[in-house]
């Protein structure tokens, strides 16, 4: 972490180890999402991803 005193709050940066972790996790959560979502309908594709997006935008909205 280190401070950077033009944009205000610290900046946190991945090591070279940290963001191949975050590969593997990433990799892992497609293959988790895919095997949990290739039974659905189009319809239900699309009403799951509608309320995905609601919750982003609602996440975004409290600052989070």
């Amino acid at each position: 972490m280190r401070d950077d005193p033009e944009n205000g709050p610290p900046v946190l940066a991945l090591t070279r180890r940290g963001k191949a972790a975050l590969v593997d996790l990433e990799a892992a959560t497609n293959r988790d999402l895919a095997r949990l979502t290739v039974t659905l309908e189009d319809r239900q594709a699309a009403e799951l991803s509608d309320a995905l997006n609601r919750v982003t935008r609602l996440l975004a909205a409290a600052g989070m």
